[in-house]
């Protein structure tokens, strides 16, 4: 009886195991197909060097899947730095399929609700912790007092959104600006992230982010701006 467990357990391990690499051939495949699409050499292909351990230096430090839950909230607090006075909340209307976004208040939102009666809920750790943990869904507000913000994103939808995010994130390497890129919630689009280490002008970043627009679209040749959408902060 033992033995027949083992070997069963055996089997399914296999069959995990044979998946897995189905699974990985494939995906490295797809990323070959990428890398000689866009014309990426290895070295602009790879991740991030140590230029971005400045967000490492200053609190919460080093962090990695083993650090502790407190930590790894106060690490996303510190990277996408935000207002802490206010944050939004997702609406959405299952009737008419609308959906968008309101300044989180106490009480919630009400229809006429007057702006000396609104008591806008502060961004806290439990806030971020709750959105990290999917209990909700939270937007930031990065503009910060003096015009001034923490990072930059550059937001791309439609059936394009993929490859012209990656010829977007393509210049950022080749202008030696870390970049990271995200599939957005949707799936039929992506996010650009460039992050500071230090707050700087609104009017730096989105020039930044527009010279590398017009950077991607010489790499990429073809990029006729139907997928980008626009930068945040807006």
């Amino acid at each position: 009886m033992g033995g027949e467990l083992q070997s069963a357990e055996a089997a399914g391990l296999a069959e995990e195991v044979a998946s897995l690499r189905a699974l990985t051939a494939r995906l490295q495949a797809e990323n070959r197909r990428l890398l000689r699409l866009l014309e990426l050499t290895p070295a602009r292909a790879s991740p991030p060097g140590p230029v971005q351990t400045g967000f490492f230096e200053a609190r919460p430090g080093p962090v990695d899947r083993q650090s502790a839950p407190e930590v790894k909230v106060d690490f996303f607090g510190a990277l996408f730095a935000a207002r802490t006075d206010i944050y939004a909340v997702r609406w959405e209307n299952t009737r008419t399929g609308k959906a968008g976004w309101l300044p989180a208040v106490r009480g919630g939102w009400r229809k006429g609700m007057r702006h000396e009666d609104r008591d806008y809920l502060p961004l806290t750790r439990e806030v971020v912790r709750a959105h990290l943990s999917g209990e909700m869904h939270i937007g930031l507000y990065p503009l910060l007092d003096g015009d001034r913000c923490c990072w930059l994103a550059a937001d791309f939808d439609g059936q394009a959104a993929t490859l012209d995010a990656l010829a977007y994130l393509k210049a950022a390497r080749a202008c030696a600006v870390p970049a990271a890129l995200e599939v957005s919630r949707s799936g039929v689009g992506a996010h650009v992230w460039m992050f500071f280490a230090a707050p700087v002008p609104a009017e730096t970043a989105r020039r930044l982010g527009t010279a590398l627009l017009r950077e991607a679209m010489a790499l990429r040749g073809h990029m006729d701006l139907a997928s980008y959408d626009r930068l945040f902060p807006a």
